[in-house]
């Protein structure tokens, strides 16, 4: 289902999700060629992806609906606030 980009926030979820349906793929790939240690490493990057599109997801909906929790969260892990800005930059510059 397609989700129109309406903001810095629907970027960033985009985006990771782009980067984990990349990093599926070079998985697909690994298998396709079958080659045993490629795929291994693919797999671990598609389960980093995966868990960064989880975490990004749930960083998006705290900066909508829960801000305080989102501040702690920031606060925290202060790469979700940088990952924020270089979406908010990309957003500007599209």
């Amino acid at each position: 289902m397609e989700h129109k980009i309406d903001g810095p926030l629907d970027y960033l979820v985009a985006r990771a999700q782009m980067e984990t349906d990349i990093a599926r793929s070079v998985l697909e790939r690994a298998r396709a060629d079958n080659d045993y240690h490629r795929e291994k490493a693919a797999a671990k990057l598609l389960a980093f992806h995966e868990n960064e599109e989880q975490m990004i997801a749930l960083y998006v909906e705290a900066k909508l609906h829960y801000p305080d929790m989102a501040e702690l969260l920031e606060r925290k892990r202060p790469h979700l606030l940088d990952l924020l800005r270089e979406a908010e930059l990309q957003w500007q510059a599209a």
